[in-house]
């Protein structure tokens, strides 16, 4: 570490050199005195791409002086990972990704987690500049938010549950996500950035109709979880592994808070992507993310074991947009709340009354009833043309039919009673790949009462 006395302030540099893998962390500490009203950080890294795969980052964030220990959310000032080399924080301004607040004096750390695919290492390097100032009066603490119900009428709401701002490594702004979502005639969208809570923050300050229920996405190098409807502040760390023990305690908190625990694209083959925590401790999983391809097909099939063995595990869907390219609300979930509220949404799919579709053109109803010995389900799907519906039970499919070409169509199936646990229901385009337009949750079958979750 060498530093140097400026005319405004400290300058620090640091270096230091990574070896291979992608699981490890390094905190670099430095000292704040008194007097300091803003903090500047840079860093650079060796590049390397291997095979056009993968690429060495450098990953960035920030603690103050409470401390880094593992979920320690009080010392937590912002994170941005590898989007962003660099970032600025002051009392009344921070870069998207990071906690405008009081530069208190103390121990500080920059919090560095490397991707390392080159073998023989990775040199990095970090310049940290302490600007000397008053620091501006502070008018109170950030006005608290109060969720407001924006719909008190039980019904189906349509929402986006992965959504990517510039506060972490998405291209829109704030008001920018908020007007794609509602040009795609969403009702709710939940905030997941990458590992901060920044998003949410400003997302209370905004003006959008939407219902905006503030999340994370928990990026961990061991698979990815979304924490959903967390409390004011809410943050999750992710600076662990399945041999830690800790992923249960952190999912029981996020539940404790009211909020929800859904496994990320489990199945997408990228290091540090594919889910290794089991789902014993996961509320939902995100079956479909983004367009419909091979990992959603994984995830489908690990689903539906889940459903087999008797789990009533939710499945979602969400488009994971980062830039325009990725549409909002492609997928889409549909859910049946008591109230468009961030409780009804986060009850509606624990409860697993929800279903996915391709877009807000398309709609699915599954119905059950028993009557006597036999039990009788039936499903319609619009605005699907030239598709063919698939109602699949825990024995499997029992049933298919053919859309329209206005995209109307449904099936009805009848059985004795106990000869199926559940049914759900498959909307898939008739063609050489049948990529998904709308799949629901499961109707489970009880021997009285067919039910939902």
């Amino acid at each position: 570490m060498t530093a140097l006395r400026t005319d405004t302030g400290i300058a620090l540099s640091y270096s230091g050199r990574f070896k291979f893998g992608i699981d490890q962390w390094e905190y670099v500490p430095f000292d704040v005195p008194e007097g300091i009203n803003r903090i500047d950080v840079h860093t650079s890294h060796d590049q390397f791409s291997l095979l056009g795969i993968g690429r060495n980052v450098l990953d960035l964030g920030i603690f103050g002086p409470a401390g880094h220990q593992l979920g320690n959310t009080a010392g937590f000032r912002g994170w941005s990972g590898g989007a962003r080399a660099g970032f600025v924080l002051s009392a009344v301004n921070a870069t998207p990704g990071y906690l405008a607040g009081p530069i208190d004096p103390g121990r500080w750390a920059l919090a560095l987690g490397p991707v390392v695919l080159n073998p023989l290492g990775m040199d990095w390097q970090a310049q940290v500049v302490l600007t000397e100032g008053v620091q501006p009066s502070l008018r109170g603490e950030p006005r608290a938010h109060t969720a407001a119900c924006k719909d008190p009428r039980a019904g189906w709401y349509r929402g986006d549950l992965h959504t990517h701002t510039v506060h972490s490594d998405g291209r829109r702004r704030i008001e920018e996500m908020a007007a794609a979502a509602e040009a795609a005639g969403l009702d709710f969208i939940v905030s997941t950035d990458h590992n901060t809570n920044s998003a949410n923050r400003a997302w209370t300050a905004s003006s959008t109709d939407l219902e905006v229920i503030a999340g994370e996405e928990v990026t961990t190098r061991h698979g990815h979880w979304l924490a959903v409807g967390l409390p004011q502040g809410g943050w999750v760390d992710w600076r662990y592994g399945p041999r830690d023990g800790v992923f249960s305690d952190y999912a029981a908190q996020v539940r404790a808070d009211g909020g929800l625990v859904v496994a990320a694209h489990p199945s997408v083959p990228l290091p540090g992507c594919a889910w290794e925590f089991g789902y014993h401790d996961v509320d939902a999983i995100e079956v479909w993310n983004g367009v419909w391809n091979v990992d959603d097909e994984l995830s489908l099939r690990i689903w539906h074991q889940l459903l087999r063995q008797g789990r009533r595990v939710t499945a979602v869907g969400g488009s994971d947009s980062h830039v325009s390219d990725q549409p909002v609300g492609r997928p889409q979930t549909i859910v049946f709340a008591e109230e468009l509220s961030t409780p009804g949404i986060v009850d509606g799919l624990r409860r697993g009354r929800c279903y996915v579709a391709e877009s807000g053109a398309v709609s699915l109803v599954l119905n059950a009833s028993h009557d006597c010995n036999t039990v009788t389900v039936a499903a319609e799907a619009r605005g699907a043309p030239n598709c063919t519906i698939s109602l699949i039970t825990d024995g499997g499919c029992v049933g298919r039919a053919k859309t329209d070409d206005d995209g109307v169509g449904g099936l009805t199936w009848t059985a004795a009673s106990g000869t199926a646990r559940f049914a759900r229901v498959e909307v898939r385009r008739r063609a050489r790949f049948p990529s998904m337009v709308a799949l629901s949750n499961p109707m489970w079958l009880n021997a009285n009462r067919p039910s939902l979750i």
